[in-house]
């Protein structure tokens, strides 16, 4: 799709009732102009009938956290109460931005609902987001308040060892300023989800986001328990062991544990489980479908950050590209593979190309 119409089509989905001339006012182009391209884009399938009605969507749609994430890297062991030589950089961060900046990088249409302020961090994240690719109409401004930050120390061997955030402004993404996004959410290929939002959020969420499919992140052991009551609504879960463990009731140690979990998820009415297992790799299972184990990709982890919410971008990109759950479980463990070898939170060239590459590469 040529890069004009992607502008006229992300209006019609604005406003499906939008008349030609406003948008060629919008464009600078002439209405004339817009009406070829209109019709180009009825001739793909992308408008199905008069008054813009618009063809099966296939863009994402992510809600939760978006911060500036301040990293910490140790050169040697930590020493606790002491001062440690490393280096320190700020990077644009936040479990659902993440998700919808990394969903643009690999290729699909990815738009992000969340809140910052109208201070540096936020007029950073906002024009770091947009840089991506991602759609930012929904990504609010908040005057007066502070943006949410997550500042972490990372120990020599890569690994997160301690993290302090301040997020107080998530508590702002209300259902009414989620109201505002009611038909973007409801005519998306996918719904994913973080569990950072505010339990009164969340259930606006489940409860007015129609048949459309929803993804949740659980982000951690504590944060995943706002949605144990709204299991029944989440297509796909993607819980590590400890979350998993947190919200069944089941001690997970061997595979065998981890059907029985995959087991009582789809009991509650989860119908798609991608459950980390750590070096074990990825155990996965569908509702009245197949199930398994994918095997760890082995790689030089320099920072854990984001893995876990590169791993979420890879399965709804394969949800959009209509690919089989085995197949979308391996992608999105490629994509998690090549963001732990970067030393930023969002691998600045993570790609659905680079990720086949590097599959064939350990294949």
């Amino acid at each position: 799709m040529a890069n004009r119409e992607k502008q006229i089509l992300h209006l019609l989905r604005r406003d499906p009732f939008i008349q030609q001339q406003e948008i060629a006012d919008i464009l600078g182009i002439s209405r004339s102009c817009v009406a070829g391209h209109i019709m180009n884009l009825s001739k793909k399938g992308h408008i199905k009938g008069k008054g813009y009605i618009l063809s099966d969507n296939r863009y994402a749609v992510t809600v939760g956290a978006a911060n500036m994430d301040v990293t910490s890297y140790a050169f040697a062991e930590l020493i606790y109460e002491d001062s440690n030589p490393g280096k320190i950089q700020s990077t644009a961060g936040g479990v659902g931005r993440n998700i919808a900046h990394n969903i643009a990088l690999l290729g699909s249409e990815s738009y992000l609902i969340s809140v910052i302020g109208n201070d540096f961090y936020g007029k950073t994240l906002f024009e770091q987001t947009k840089l991506a690719g991602v759609y930012v109409d929904y990504f609010h401004k908040l005057y007066g308040e502070t943006t949410s930050t997550y500042n972490s120390v990372i120990d020599d061997s890569g690994e997160m060892r301690l993290a302090i955030n301040d997020m107080n402004i998530l508590e702002k993404l209300t259902p009414a300023l989620l109201s505002q996004s009611k038909a973007l959410i409801q005519n998306a290929g996918v719904l994913i989800i973080d569990c950072n939002l505010t339990e009164e959020s969340l259930e606006w969420l489940f409860s007015h986001a129609g048949n459309i499919p929803i993804f949740v992140d659980t982000v951690s052991t504590f944060k995943a328990t706002k949605i144990r009551h709204w299991l029944s609504h989440i297509h796909t879960l993607k819980p590590n062991r400890f979350e998993a463990e947190r919200l069944s009731g089941i001690k997970i140690v061997t595979l065998a544990d981890a059907a029985d979990t995959a087991t009582w998820f789809h009991q509650q009415g989860v119908q798609r489980l991608a459950l980390s297992m750590g070096t074990a790799g990825v155990y996965y299972s569908e509702i009245a479908g197949i199930a398994g184990c994918s095997p760890a990709i082995p790689i030089n982890i320099v920072n854990a950050n984001g893995a876990g919410d590169a791993m979420m971008a890879g399965l709804a990109r394969c949800w959009l590209e209509g690919m089989t759950l085995e197949d979308s479980i391996r992608f999105a463990q490629g994509c998690s593979a090549l963001t732990l070898s970067s030393e930023l939170t969002n691998h600045p060239n993570l790609s659905s190309g680079r990720v086949k590459k590097l599959l064939e590469l350990k294949s």
